[in-house]
């Protein structure tokens, strides 16, 4: 599996006296499925831990910029509570008038420094610092560790993403031209359309292929895609030091801090290199943090999301089937052939969104996935889906000695695709969705406030949903009081107004009766997306 590019920082890097450029330049602010407490929960699980429960749990965030990753965590956790910390005084303003909007009384948003944070912002079970480590100066990633080590809980959980050696050596001689290049220029726009013009530049003008021409094509290439903020504050701010993992872990334990894993466990497996590979790993790898920097050396990494826990506790990596009877799981891969019969030894494969495959031709397993299918996009806590399943091919779910024999092969089999591929998701919490549209449907109040202010939203998964113009105005009508003739109606008023396109045969329409009925023709469909992609109350 592919590693995830860099991601940009969420919180000023540079000392509170000096200007902000988060002020400056936004950084747009929306949720990181891999920092979500929910995830953190199940690698602990995983791994041997208790961690607490991510219904009631306290969460602090260093560098949550607008709050765009907590506030979607604190209207779906009522009873837990939420801290979160930036030093761009614009971004937490309008962050707090979010919070506000939502009623929100479990989160609080704070304009300070990472290094103003003392034992008096109090313990928390997880403490997420996504996109904030390598954009610092020393002096504050030190404090960072101290935070996890001080602020943490004895079982408590810390997430910390960082730029890693050696993938970024070579992307560190791109952030090097394209800071010499623009800093002559005095304002973050004209330095960002420089950095863009200077890559163009090269990557036409090196003409023999190689390695280098290679490299500076495929940065070209990536930076094109992304928005100014990201390569502004990826790219040309004045800190971005990337260090290898051993340093990293090493620094860690000068903080009392103890190696847990990764956000994204499969990561940490040597045997999705070949068992050639795996085998060299195991000789030339004494521990852990070794497996994990010689694995960072075959795939030229150059991020990590790495998870700390207190050094008194012994995460034991050797994971063991019962340990996924606590969690809920989750999929949505699909069967590439129509499935009739689970029960015969047919071999059927399946493929997800991102097409990762995988096969199967056991009766019990085929059953797992077609549970799952049924109630994806949410999930089905590890007990109910086993005996569901069961029950789908025969036999007696509730005896013992079926029910020891079938965890033990739903459990491994799970396990193989999550470790593997993106093919199976495991949650700490569940996510009931129900696919029915309510005669008066109500949308998520965050998403419906999302959907107001722009084009993207978040779902009960903690997922990014990009809308539609269509999507963008029916949102924000759903909010539990409206029929479905009342949401057309409304639709159809946006539309008279000029915001929304109404189209039949390519033609624009006019015509209130026109609109009207345009409308009716897709709003059951359009409500019923809604429904499918997590976006409503239940």
């Amino acid at each position: 599996m592919p590693d995830m590019m860099s991601t940009p920082p969420a919180v000023n890097p540079v000392a509170p006296a000096t200007l902000d450029t988060y002020d400056e330049v936004p950084y747009e602010s929306h949720p990181f499925s891999q920092t979500h407490p929910s995830r953190l929960f199940v690698v602990g699980t995983l791994f041997g831990l208790r961690p607490v429960p991510v219904q009631r749990c306290r969460v602090l965030e260093l560098g949550c910029a607008s709050g765009g990753n907590l506030i979607p965590m604190a209207d779906m956790f009522p009873e837990s509570q939420f801290v979160g910390v930036d030093l761009s005084a614009r971004q937490i303003e309008d962050g707090q008038k979010q919070v506000a909007e939502l009623g929100l009384k479990n989160l609080t948003l704070r304009h300070a420094s990472i290094a103003d944070i003392d034992v008096g912002y109090g313990m928390f079970d997880y403490i997420i610092c996504h996109g904030v480590f390598s954009w610092v100066p020393n002096h504050v990633q030190e404090k960072i560790y101290d935070i996890f080590d001080k602020n943490m809980n004895a079982n408590g959980i810390a997430y910390v993403s960082y730029n890693t050696y050696p993938g970024w050596h070579m992307r560190g001689m791109i952030r090097d031209m394209m800071r010499y290049h623009s800093g002559r220029f005095n304002t973050p726009q004209l330095r960002t359309q420089q950095s863009r013009a200077l890559l163009d530049f090269l990557a036409q003008s090196v003409k023999q292929e190689g390695p280098y021409s290679q490299l500076l094509k495929a940065e070209l290439e990536t930076l094109r895609h992304q928005a100014d903020h990201y390569l502004y504050h990826e790219h040309l701010e004045e800190n971005n030091e990337p260090l290898y993992f051993h340093q990293f872990m090493t620094r860690a334990a000068g903080h009392n801090l103890r190696y847990l894993g990764e956000a994204r466990v499969g990561t940490m497996v040597t045997g999705n290199f070949g068992p050639d590979i795996e085998k060299t790993l195991k000789i030339l790898a004494t521990d852990q943090i070794q497996a994990e920097q010689y694995m960072d050396f075959l795939r030229n990494r150059m991020f990590r999301e790495t998870l700390l826990v207190h050094n008194k506790v012994n995460p034991v990596w050797s994971v063991q089937p019962e340990a996924l009877r606590t969690l809920h799981v989750a999929s949505g891969a699909r069967p590439t052939t129509p499935v009739t019969d689970l029960t015969n030894a047919d071999n059927v494969q399946y493929k997800s969104n991102a097409g990762m495959q995988m096969a199967t031709s056991r009766p019990l397993l085929k059953a797992v996935m077609q549970v799952l299918n049924e109630a994806f996009p949410g999930t089905v806590p590890f007990d109910v889906l086993r005996k569901t399943a069961r029950e789908k091919i025969g036999g007696d779910a509730n005896d013992p000695k079926l029910v020891a024999e079938d965890t033990n092969v739903v459990a491994i089999g799970l396990l193989n695709c999550y470790m593997s591929s993106d093919l199976i998701e495991l949650h700490g919490m569940p996510i009931t969705i129900s696919r029915k549209v309510d005669a008066k449907p109500t949308a998520l109040k965050w998403a419906r406030m999302q959907a107001a202010r722009g084009v993207s939203v978040t779902n009960r998964r903690h997922e990014v949903l990009r809308l539609n113009d269509l999507d963008r105005h029916l949102l924000p009508l759903l909010d539990g009081q409206k029929t479905k003739d009342q949401i057309i109606e409304g639709l159809a008023q946006v539309s008279l107004s000029g915001q929304l396109n109404v189209q039949k045969d390519n033609i624009t329409l006019s015509d209130p009766k026109d609109i009207n009925a345009a409308l009716s023709s897709v709003i059951d469909q359009a409500l019923q997306k809604v429904a499918d992609q997590a976006l409503m109350t239940h």
